[in-house]
């Protein structure tokens, strides 16, 4: 007996989680025509085969530098260095503030220190960027995608990554001991945007 009433407040917990889960509305891909990217029209091209490369502007310099340090006056040290920005960016832009529930970003290389922000346009054009908490910062390997879950109304979404090495340009002055490696950007496949599909 004792088992049974046990079961009914089981079987209604069960029935209850059922119900709100067929009555939450399912989530849509965007399509692709309803978002643009000035700098990597690629990335949002619905075109899982074409590839967006974030836009590098930065050079790591490495050198051997004096230093004066006490009762060792011309020490000389290794420093590393970069010149320019190591951070780049893109923007991506829906034809309207939608709800987006999640987006996917789908890698095409190592991108390091990856950060997605949000924003709605004022009514004097600015934009104010709120941060998407969670995979905040994460470095991506491979080319699986990966989920932000967003959760609120947004018009733009802009991604944010460090730069990588280009270990193929690389110039020495062996004289110097100085070595300049040029800055690359991370690269994407695809970003999709998901919204909930209205009832």
């Amino acid at each position: 007996m004792g088992r049974q009433i046990f079961g009914v407040p089981l079987f209604l917990l069960f029935g209850i989680i059922g119900c709100a889960m067929l009555q939450e509305a399912p989530t849509v891909e965007i399509s692709g025509s309803r978002l643009t990217c000035a700098l990597n029209p690629e990335m949002v091209d619905g075109n899982l085969e074409t590839v967006g490369a974030f836009i590098a502007q930065g050079t790591i310099i490495k050198e051997f530098v004096s230093s004066i340090v006490k009762e060792v006056p011309q020490q000389r040290q290794y420093q590393r260095r970069v010149e320019g920005s190591l951070k780049t960016e893109t923007l991506i832009k829906l034809d309207a503030p939608t709800y987006i529930a999640y987006v996917e970003v789908y890698p095409a290389s190592t991108i390091r220190n990856l950060v997605l922000d949000t924003a709605i346009e004022t009514p004097n054009g600015k934009l104010s960027f709120e941060p998407i908490e969670g995979k905040r910062g994460i470095k991506t390997e491979g080319t699986l995608p990966v989920k932000f879950k967003i959760g609120r109304v947004i018009h733009y979404l802009q991604l944010t990554a460090n730069a990588l090495e280009d270990s193929e340009n690389v110039r020495h002055d062996d004289e110097e001991r100085k070595m300049w490696i040029p800055l690359k950007g991370a690269s994407i496949r695809e970003v999709k945007f998901y919204e909930r599909q209205k009832k």
